[in-house]
């Protein structure tokens, strides 16, 4: 995404100074209000009653996206013989196991949360700078809560980029992927959250090599999250599959993690 795509609102008074450091971290213009973006802005972020946004411009533009781990979908994911969903088994969780997990691209978090929520430790890495202040943000704001607090503290977060550089000294037992989205065939449109992020982010993420990479990080196993009849991330075959009504889970086993 160009700078100049992209714009911070002063919208909220009262955090007008965490809108004027954000500006100067994320290296974006900072505008009083929305009538001043210019014509090449696509997106913009603001701070609201409800914590850190970020909106699309235009006419046929999706209401704002944020970070919301008390979201209703979510909290009923959890709710919901969660230990029979594909991706608790994907990851290999269950009886006192918990694995340790690195969620690569971490994106907005839910994945990660729902995994913490069941007693694992997520470290969460995003390459956006924006999705990453979107994840702060959202992290901040649920660790207020009573409710999410014993689940917010398994959970960490790093703004890089997953990729030949990282120190894979001290090996996670899962490295989850969830990677940029295939192109669609089907006109309907998204999610309004995936919706977003797919034009945001788009053309950045380098699929192909994220599978070898992350196969050379992990102890015991790869998660690649996919839609259901999407095809394979690379050529190279999963050993266990978890299909649900939209999703599937393709699991690459490491040598050591084959014979857990």
């Amino acid at each position: 995404m160009k700078p100049n795509q992209i714009a911070i609102v002063l919208s909220c008074s009262d955090r007008e100074e965490e809108s004027i450091q954000l500006a100067q971290r994320l290296d974006l213009p900072l505008v009083s209000s929305r009538e001043e973006l210019t014509a090449e802005c696509k997106f913009y972020i603001a701070y609201g009653a409800e914590g850190l946004s970020l909106c699309m411009t235009g006419k046929a533009a999706p209401g704002p996206v944020r970070v919301d781990f008390s979201d209703p979908r979510l909290q009923y994911r959890i709710g919901d013989a969660t230990k029979s969903q594909g991706i608790v088994k994907a990851v290999g969780l269950k009886g006192s196991k918990h694995p340790a997990i690195l969620d690569a691209t971490a994106g907005m978090g839910k994945d990660a949360f729902l995994l913490a929520s069941l007693g694992c430790r997520v470290h969460m890495l995003e390459r956006s700078a924006v999705v990453h202040a979107l994840l702060e943000d959202g992290l901040q704001r649920a660790r207020v809560d009573l409710d999410k607090h014993s689940i917010v503290s398994r959970l960490s977060l790093e703004h890089g980029e997953f990729g030949a550089d990282l120190q894979c000294d001290s090996k996670v037992d899962v490295i989850y992927l969830d990677p940029m989205f295939p192109d669609r065939t089907k006109s309907a449109r998204v999610k309004k959250n995936m919706f977003v992020l797919q034009k945001l982010l788009a053309g950045e993420q380098q699929n192909e090599k994220l599978l070898v990479q992350a196969l050379n990080c992990a102890r015991k196993r790869v998660v690649v999250k996919r839609a259901k009849t999407a095809p394979h991330l690379t050529a190279i075959t999963p050993d266990i599959e978890f299909k649900g009504s939209s999703s599937r889970y393709d699991v690459y086993l490491t040598s050591k993690g084959a014979s857990d």
